[in-house]
């Protein structure tokens, strides 16, 4: 999947772009906007985006600056300029002078716009097929064994067409494996040190050992290959010798089913998907997909912690194997005048009736149903917010754009809980909207920097606070800088240096709990920022209030 960015200061224009194509269809996973060529110069350098279209003409840096600029630290990114027929000379020029791979003519029309964007694909595919290429060579290099296999894992997660695998480059001989995908993820209800996250992530791969032992207790020996992507893990378990994959009889199953309950140790719930193995890497990477989407099952029937594709064996629930789960005309009236009032115990009550009836409701339904119904329910929510100019990006995380919201959940409830404090915030800044000229992004600090407080001792970043209070990251990372004059960072560091101020005011801390107690892992650290931001060290200003 590939990131755009658009590079326009008419905010009808970009707005309209990103609209105009299905660019999801096209392959495009994040969608991402600058008002100008400054904004996007610094914006590209962070999120390297993989296609950027630009319009010519912008203040403080017109668009061909921006690419001057950009070609040399962003080499495999693709330049498409916008541009009307007053500027289309200039537009063929730098065609002609390199850099710039194609340009789109305003107004657009869609045919013509729609094959140039398909050439441009076609390059970019390119790309990313030599910079793959150039990426494997490196890795062989210079990985070690483990990181070379969890790049296998993701291949075959992501590549339907994986050609072939060579197995000796991945420490495995021409012998014959069954390969058994496994797909574990886990859920915590607070933030995570990292060597919490560092343990969970090693008790997953100890799941995925046990798990394949226990199907297949006469295998000679097996090796897990492992890929992690945030709190999910794909791993292939490889099976050495003459082996045999039993059906899964329910209370067989059930105690496999155990295993994965007491995985978390009280640190958080897991859950955990067993594919149907394979003889072959492609045949395993399939199954590894089928693997993720039958773990989303645990919306419908959250009783199960443990989940095996449909026809693998383990009885199937009742009802149709993938009944329609959508928003019928009254669910939507109802969802539109919650929106409305705001009233949070009617919003709360319609979420609980929506888990009974849609999900725990349909337990023989799946992945498709589930993203049908939460594209419903997204889909009315936005349009309320384009029908009151609410800003959609204010408003509307990645998360919710991508649907990826449902990797953050265990249950039906938690999930269905959290769009409806979304519908709630979505109100207060409707609220707000019609009180003021402003959006009402303003009442958002206090409830961050409250949010902050209740979890100073962990890493809490940009992106955590920005899916917590449905914000895009980006746009929240601007708000910080146009209504505080103050990024994020520094944001942190003076609430954290405020409550160390608060801490170094009770004697019976020692400054090096008080360090802990904020949340800095370098006693360095804290000082030096204790002292950037109050002009003393912590031991000073212990001094100087007497203590």
């Amino acid at each position: 999947m590939y990131k755009l960015m658009i590079v326009e200061d008419e905010p009808l224009i970009r707005t309209g772009l990103k609209h105009y194509f299905a660019w999801q269809e096209l392959g495009f996973e994040t969608i991402l906007e600058a008002e100008n060529g400054k904004e996007g110069f610094h914006m590209a350098l962070g999120e390297k985006p993989d296609m950027i279209i630009t319009d010519i003409r912008m203040p403080e840096m017109d668009g061909l600056q921006m690419i001057e600029e950009l070609r040399p630290m962003l080499p495999d990114t693709v330049f498409i300029i916008l541009t009307g027929y007053n500027d289309f000379a200039y537009a063929q020029r730098a065609i002609r002078l390199g850099g710039v791979h194609a340009f789109l003519l305003k107004p657009l029309e869609y045919d013509e716009s729609l094959s140039t964007l398909m050439q441009c694909l076609d390059t970019l595919k390119q790309k990313k097929l030599a910079q793959s290429r150039h990426n494997l060579l490196e890795r062989e290099a210079g990985e070690t064994m483990k990181l070379k296999r969890s790049q296998l894992v993701k291949l075959l997660l992501e590549e339907h067409e994986p050609g072939e695998v060579p197995l000796s480059s991945y420490g495995l001989d021409d012998a014959p494996y069954m390969y058994v995908p496994i797909v574990v993820t886990w859920f915590a209800e607070q933030p995570l040190s990292y060597p919490a996250r560092r343990r969970l992530r090693n008790r997953a791969e100890e799941l995925a050992e046990e798990l394949a032992r226990s199907r297949a207790e006469e295998a000679d020996r097996v090796q897990v290959l492992i890929y992690f992507d945030h709190a999910k893990m794909y791993a292939l378990a490889v099976l050495h010798g003459e082996v045999s994959w039993p059906e899964a009889a329910e209370p067989a199953f059930a105690r496999l089913g155990e295993l994965v309950r007491r995985a978390g140790r009280e640190q958080a719930a897991f859950c955990a998907a067993l594919g149907t193995p394979a003889a072959d890497p492609a045949g395993a990477g399939a199954s590894l997909r089928q693997a993720e989407k039958a773990l989303y099952r645990r919306f419908f029937q959250p009783e199960r912690c443990l989940f095996e594709p449909a026809g693998s064996g383990v009885p199937a629930a009742a009802g149709a194997a993938d009944p329609l789960v959508r928003l019928d005309d009254a669910d939507k009236s109802e969802v539109e005048r919650n929106l409305e009032s705001g009233d949070a115990d009617a919003v709360r009550a319609l979420m609980a009736r929506l888990v009974g009836e849609k999900l725990a409701g349909t337990p023989g339904a799946a992945y498709g149903s589930l993203l049908g119904f939460l594209q419903d329910l997204v889909s009315v929510t936005l349009r309320f917010a384009h029908r009151h100019g609410i800003p959609v990006e204010g408003v509307y995380s990645d998360k919710l754009l991508t649907l990826s919201c449902v990797d953050d959940f265990r249950t039906p409830e938690a999930l269905l809980g959290w769009l409806g404090e979304w519908m709630l915030h979505l109100n207060r800044i409707y609220k707000a909207s019609s009180q003021t000229s402003g959006s009402g992004d303003g009442l958002i600090f206090k409830g961050i920097e409250a949010y902050l407080r209740q979890h100073l001792d962990q890493d809490v970043t940009l992106q955590m606070v920005a899916d917590r209070f449905f914000y895009n990251p980006s746009y929240l990372s601007r708000l910080f800088k146009l209504k505080l004059n103050k990024n994020y960072m520094t944001f942190v560091s003076e609430i954290r240096i405020s409550h160390a101020m608060d801490c170094l005011h009770k004697p019976e801390y020692l400054v090096t709990d008080v360090c802990q107690m904020c949340g800095y892992k370098s006693y360095k650290h804290f000082v030096k920022t204790f002292k950037k931001i109050t002009g003393l060290t912590p031991t000073e200003y212990r001094k100087q209030i007497g203590l």
